[in-house]
This record gives C-alpha cells, sequence and structure tokens, in this order.
C-alpha cells in the first residue's frame, strides 16, 4: 500500500531541518516518521543511519545501512558508512571487508578517487591485505601513476614471499620492472628475491590509529562467556569506559575535532572561533596530544601502566582536559603515586560516569595513608552512588539525601576500628566483578517501605548512628514549616545542628526558613556557603541546584551566575551554560554596558562549538554581536557578524537583506548588487521566484535611491511572466535615467519596454522618439 507522499515530504524536510541544526535525536524522530510512510525508502534510511550515527547509537545504524545495502547493493555508501561503525565498535576484520566491498562499489561506479580512499583505508586497518594493494597498483597503472602503481607492486611480492609463493612474488616484481625500467625500488626487491633475503612487510599508513587502538580496548571487555556482557569492577568497568571515550577522539580529524560527519557545518563554526573547547587546541599541539593519547592507550592494553600514566601526563600538561582522561590517569597513578592522583582524582570524581569509581580509588589511597575519617567518607559516597542504582530514577535523589546524615554521622566518628572496619565492609561489598547482583539482592533483604516512604538506604544494614535523629529532625522541621512556625522551625534545625554540623541538607533547609521568614540576604549566605561545599565535596549536581536557588532569589547576583556558568561548563552541560552567558549578557545590555556585554557573547560563542546544537547557538549569538555593534556604530564589524551568519544560514532572506542594506550603508555598492544578484539565484534556483522578487521589493524599501535594483526587479517580473509589473519597473528605470541625463541608457530602457509590446505602446513609441531628439 503505497504511503502519503505529502507527509513523506514534510517529515524529510524537517528531518533535514533538524540535521542541519544538529539536533539529531529530533531528525531521527522525523525520519522515523517519513520510513513510516516508505519503510523501504532508501534516502530516509540512509539520513536515518547518519542521525543514528550523529547520536552514536552504533548498533540499530548498523542495521539501518544493512537494510540500504539490500535494497541498493549497488551503491557503495552503506558498505562505507558500515565499515566507519565496525571501525568505531573496534570490529577490525569486519570494518575491513565492508571496506573492500565499498571500495570495490566505487570502482564499479567509476568513482576513482573514492575507490583509491576505499582501499587506502582499509590498508590502514590491515597493511598485509593483498587484494588491496593489487587493486591500487591496478588503478595506478591506469590512471598513469607508474611510481605509485610500482610501489603497491613490491607490496603485493612481498606478501607472496612471506606466504611462500617465491615464483609469484618474482612475476609481480618482473611485471613492475616492465612498467619502470630500471626502478631502484623493484630492482632491490628483485636482488632480495634472488638472494632469498626477505622482503620488508608493507607498513600501516601513518595517522588514523582510532580503529586499531579502539579495537585493543575493546579486546579488554573479554566477556567469559558468549552471549554475555563482561562482568567488572566499578573501577575496571569506568577504566574501560574512559578508554572507549579516549580511543573515540582519535577517530576525529584536525578539522572535525567536535564529532564525525557534520561536514562544513561543523567546520565553518571551528574556524569562526578557533582555540577553545577540550580539544580545540593549536594544530601542532592538537597532534602531539592525539599522539599521546593513541600510545597510552596502545601500552596499557598491553599492560604497560607506567609508560601509560606517562603518554597521558604529557597530554595533560600540554593542555587537554577531558573527565576520561582524569579518571585514567589517576587510576594508573593511584597505586604507586598516590599524592599524584589525588587532585587528578578530585577533578574527575565531579563528572558523573567517573564519580563511583573515582570515590572508589580516593577512598583506596585515603585507607593506605591511614586517613581513615576520609577514606570511609569516600567509600560511604562510592556506596551511595552505587546503591541508587537499585532504586528507580525518580527515587534517587531522596535517596541521596538520606545519605548525607549517614555520612555526616560517620565524620564524627573517632574510633579507628570502626572506621576501618565500615572501610572494609564497603568496599568487600563495592569491588567485586558482581557487584551490581550483590547489591540488588542485599536491597531485597531490607524490609519494603510503605508506599509513601522513601527507599531505605542499604547502608542501614552496616551502620548504626545518630543519623537517624537527624532524619526525625527534618521531619519536625518540615512540619512545622507547614504550619507557619518558622521561628519554633529555626530553633529546631539549630538544635540539630549540634550533633550534624556538617550535615548540608540541613543548612538548605535553614536557608529556606530564612526565605520564608523574609531575610533574603541571610538566606542566600547561607546558601552561598552550602553550594561552596558541596563543590569541595565533588558534588557539583548539588552545588549547581543550589546556585540556580540563589539566582531565583536574586536574578541580578553576576557572581553568582558566573559560578553557575563555570559549573555547568565543567560538568558538560553546555546548553545550560549558554543561557546563563545570554542571562549575563542581557544584563550588561541593560546596564548600557556593550562592551562588557559584546564580551560575554564572544566568550559564549568560543563555547558553542561544544554543543550539539552549536550552528543554531553560533547563529544566535552572531546575531546578537552584530546587533551590538550596529549599536556602537560598527558598521563593517556588524557585517562581517552578518555574514559570517549567512554561512550558517544561507536562504534567510532577511539575514541577506541586512547585508545588502549594510554594504550600501558603508559604501559598498558593488559588494551590495553581488549578494543581491547571489540570493536571486539561490531563489530561483529553488523554484521561489515570488520569495526572491519579495526579496528584492525589501531592499528597495530601505534603499529607494539605489535605481539599479528596479532593473533587477524588473527582470525577475519578466522571468515570472508578470509583464505589467515589469514595465511599471523598467517605466521608473527609464525616467531616472532620462532625469540623470543618461539618455543612451533610458533609449534602450523604453526600448525593452516597446519590446514587451504595453497596451499604450505609441506612447512609449512617441517618449523614445523626444529621448533621441534630446540626446542629439
Amino acid at each position: 500500500m503505497a504511503g502519503d507522499q505529502k507527509r513523506f515530504d514534510e517529515a524529510m524536510n524537517k528531518g533535514h531541518s533538524a540535521a542541519w541544526d544538529q539536533e539529531w535525536e529530533q531528525a531521527a524522530r522525523y525520519y522515523r516518521a517519513a520510513l513510516e510512510e516508505y519503510p523501504d525508502h532508501p534516502a530516509a534510511l540512509s539520513n536515518l543511519g547518519l542521525a543514528l550515527f550523529e547520536l552514536q547509537d552504533f548498533d540499530e545504524a548498523l542495521q539501518v545501512y544493512k537494510r540500504v545495502a539490500l535494497i541498493n547493493p549497488e551503491d557503495p555508501i552503506p558498505a562505507e558508512k558500515m565499515a566507519r561503525i565496525f571501525e568505531r565498535q573496534g570490529r577490525l576484520n569486519e570494518a575491513i571487508r565492508a571496506g573492500m566491498q565499498a571500495a570495490e562499489l566505487h570502482l564499479k561506479a567509476r568513482d576513482v578517487e573514492k575507490s583509491i580512499e576505499g582501499w587506502q583505508r582499509v590498508l590502514s586497518l590491515n597493511p598485509e591485505i593483498f587484494t588491496a594493494h593489487s587493486r591500487l597498483a591496478l588503478i595506478y597503472e591506469r590512471l598513469g601513476k607508474k611510481a605509485e602503481a610500482v610501489s603497491e607492486l613490491i607490496a603485493c611480492a612481498s606478501l607472496m614471499q612471506h606466504a611462500g609463493d617465491i615464483q609469484k612474488a618474482q612475476q609481480i616484481v618482473l611485471y613492475a620492472l616492465k612498467l619502470i625500467p630500471g626502478s631502484a625500488e623493484a630492482t632491490q626487491a628483485f636482488q632480495m628475491l634472488k638472494t632469498g633475503q626477505p622482503m620488508p612487510k608493507p607498513l600501516r599508513p601513518r595517522g588514523g590509529t582510532g580503529p586499531m587502538r579502539m579495537a585493543e580496548v575493546k579486546q579488554l571487555e573479554a566477556p567469559q562467556q558468549t552471549n554475555q556482557p563482561p562482568s567488572m569492577d566499578p573501577i575496571a568497568e569506568t577504566r574501560q569506559r574512559a578508554l572507549i571515550q579516549l580511543a573515540e577522539l582519535l577517530f576525529d580529524t584536525p578539522e572535525e575535532f567536535s564529532g564525525a560527519e557534520t561536514s562544513s557545518s561543523r567546520r565553518g563554526i571551528n574556524a569562526l572561533m578557533r582555540g577553545t573547547g577540550e580539544l580545540v587546541l593549536d594544530p601542532s599541539t592538537r597532534t602531539r596530544v592525539l599522539l599521546h593519547i593513541g600510545q597510552a592507550i596502545e601500552s596499557q592494553t598491553m599492560g604497560q601502566e607506567k609508560q601509560a600514566a606517562e603518554e597521558l601526563e604529557r597530554a595533560y600538561d600540554l593542555g587537554f582536559s577531558h573527565p576520561a582522561l582524569y579518571f585514567d590517569l589517576g587510576m594508573l597513578l593511584a597505586e604507586k603515586q598516590p599524592q599524584k592522583a589525588l587532585p587528578i582524582l578530585l577533578k574527575a570524581v565531579k563528572h558523573p560516569e567517573f564519580s563511583l569509581a573515582s570515590y572508589l580509588l580516593l577512598a583506596k589511597i585515603y585507607y593506605r595513608t591511614d586517613n581513615y575519617k576520609e577514606a570511609a567518607t569516600a567509600y560511604l559516597q562510592a556506596l551511595r552512588l552505587a546503591d541508587a542504582e537499585t532504586v528507580a530514577l525518580e527515587q534517587r535523589e531522596e535517596l541521596r539525601q538520606i545519605y548525607e546524615p549517614i555520612i555526616e554521622a560517620q565524620a564524627q566518628m573517632s574510633d579507628i576500628q570502626s572506621l576501618k572496619t565500615l572501610c572494609d565492609t564497603i568496599a568487600d561489598q563495592l569491588l567485586r566483578a558482581d557487584w551490581r547482583e550483590f547489591l540488588a539482592k542485599v536491597r531485597e533483604q531490607l524490609p519494603p517501605p510503605s508506599p509513601q516512604s522513601p527507599p531505605s538506604p542499604l547502608a542501614s544494614l552496616l551502620l548504626e548512628s545518630r543519623s537517624s535523629e537527624v532524619i526525625e529532625a527534618i521531619g519536625r522541621i518540615r512540619d512545622f514549616m507547614q504550619q507557619g512556625k518558622y521561628r519554633t522551625a529555626l530553633e529546631e534545625a539549630h538544635y540539630a545542628i549540634d550533633f550534624a554540623p556538617t550535615y548540608l541538607p540541613l543548612h538548605v533547609q535553614i536557608a529556606e526558613l530564612l526565605v520564608a521568614s523574609g531575610q533574603i540576604q541571610e538566606a542566600i549566605a547561607k546558601y552561598q556557603l552550602v553550594a561552596d561545599l558541596y563543590n569541595v565535596r565533588g558534588e557539583a549536581g548539588q552545588a549547581i541546584q543550589i546556585l540556580e536557588r540563589i539566582i531565583q532569589l536574586s536574578p541580578a547576583d553576576i557572581n553568582t551566575r558566573k559560578k553557575l556558568l563555570r559549573m555547568l561548563t565543567e560538568q558538560g552541560r553546555i546548553d545550560d551554560a549558554l543561557k546563563q552567558y545570554l542571562e549575563i549578557a542581557d544584563f550588561y545590555n541593560q546596564l548600557a554596558d556593550l562592551d562588557t556585554a559584546r564580551q560575554t557573547y564572544l566568550d559564549a560563542l568560543k563555547l558553542a562549538q561544544q554543543s550539539r546544537r552549536s550552528r543554531q547557538w553560533a547563529y544566535q549569538l552572531l546575531g546578537y554581536l552584530a546587533e551590538i555593534d550596529m549599536q556602537r556604530l560598527e558598521w563593517r564589524q556588524a557585517l562581517r557578524f552578518y555574514e559570517q551568519m549567512r554561512s550558517l544560514q544561507p536562504n534567510d532572506p532577511t539575514l541577506r537583506t541586512r547585508i545588502v542594506v549594510l554594504n550600501f550603508q558603508v559604501g559598498q555598492d558593488k559588494a551590495a548588487y553581488l549578494e543581491v544578484d547571489n540570493f536571486i539565484s539561490i531563489l530561483e534556483g529553488l523554484h521561489q521566484h515570488e520569495a526572491a522578487i519579495q526579496f528584492v521589493k525589501g531592499i528597495l524599501f530601505e534603499q529607494p535611491e539605489k535605481f539599479e535594483l528596479h532593473r533587477r526587479l524588473a527582470d525577475l517580473y519578466k522571468r515570472s511572466q508578470q509583464i505589467a509589473e515589469a514595465i511599471s519597473e523598467l517605466d521608473t528605470l527609464a525616467e531616472h535615467y532620462a532625469e540623470s541625463g543618461n539618455y543612451e541608457a533610458s533609449i534602450l530602457t523604453v526600448q525593452e519596454i516597446i519590446h514587451l509590446n504595453p497596451p499604450n505602446r505609441q506612447v512609449y513609441e512617441a517618449v523614445l522618439e523626444r529621448l533621441r531628439r534630446a540626446g542629439g
């Protein structure tokens, strides 16, 4: 049954628009909608595959491209995409097979350059693929590139020699000598074969180490049984995650360090503001960083941890910052250089996906250095995070708060043996391959909570402390608040503080009481203290929540906004950080401090490169920068920003109009008319003739003295068969020429009108006669 073409086209257009803005989840949703109408449409499937690839949903992307390959078996693109996915997954043999298929299909389609690229990529995965060298030799020979062909033939001969087929190797070398008689390379190879010397095997081309390193990392998983995920303790599991993230960086090219296959759009933004972000370093430094990362992964997968740590330290010293590096380097240093590992792990612990394992490593360091209080706190923080995985998502924040008084109570303990016992108990529970299954069984032993009760912490089976007193005090405080008894609630809170002075939720409760009683400044001071303490503890998520609460109370508190901005950036919450930049810039705009507002937008533009919505953010921020420069009468600089916006959204008529008008204002008429002509060409290429007419009319409205625009408008009317309107524009143009004394141009224009056969043709013929007499 045929689908709805209109719905299909609409979904595809929306998908393309979302993909253009790098909104990949949205793009995937629209492409799926298109496929509901036509399930086997190759373009819809290919675009869905790209969106899934960008979302790093490689398994589903692979299935989509396999479908495309079945529908269009002669299309090399699906095989090429599958090869890239296999590379990302560390599946080298499958990547090689798919890559060879893609290269053959490109050759069959007579796309020789793409075929060469494909065979070279195969050799970058395994330089000993005979078929790849032989195909390249054939292609190079047909292209007349004899030197390259000879090099590939020598590689083939080497592989034949090492396979034991000396006769075949000699035949290949003799053929190479026929191509280039006297070739030094071929002559040396022939002599080596003749004397029985082993020829050097082909070397892997330089660069592109990502697939090799990813394959090495994937081998570390080594599942003990097939069809079962590998079992690892939290540290080993997180180490694997860190290595995969580091290996993925090796897939990025120098021009596209922010992601694969984002085309010229991403490169364009990077070109606007280069020099920011995790990996946006200068080219030479970036190359060195990638080299050290590749070496570190290779050393680590070979068990050479000391060498791996040295390589990661070199990358770190070059200015490379990434949570995966913090964790991996901290883990490698933890055993033999604990004091060096501590500050690095304290950075890693701030990033949620590395927090649990980082706390465990910190706890082990503290324990070995006899700092049992810190060790107990770190172990409890790790247990809190692990415990959260055993409850429903909506219960995790409540469970986190329940752990606060438990951690607070243990911080007051002074009995060394009790602290050591606590540490040993948690270590036994978490430092094991089946830790998830074990914790799930422990939770089953807890009494089931009532429907309205929060989940019980697993720590309650381990510890007896005054934590229950704090929890009960919190309950009484909330009851008093609901009754409006703020003074009594505050007294209860201060009483609880006496035996839990560092229990931060209690301090938050006091701040809320201060807000309720109208003591806003005192509440803000309390919140600031709590946010700082949460940040010191490595609980950035909680610190961010507190800072957001301060901003609700005091929106103009720029220092707090800047602090929040830094923390959001560190947490990788780039879009939220960019929203704060906009708020800060708006504050300076309201103060008429345009210079500071402008710098704020520039800083935001640098950060926008790290967002998945980088194009959308860049367009918005460039617009704000252009507006500020317009207010400052810096028209040429505003024009540059608008031109950068044009590279991001070339089909925006409002933007194009601004560029044209600004060019006229700064005296660049030639550039203005070129801009007009270029956009008219784009619109007519899209069959948007009426949009082109309205575009020119809009500019004429703002620049009525630019009479050459009437010529463009007349031509547009003529091409869209609106003859009366064309005549009207030509009439205006002819009159202007006559009034300015340019009778020759006026005569030509009137002749053009007559050629259009207007109803009052005789009138124009009489005008033409008068113009000829006036022009002498």
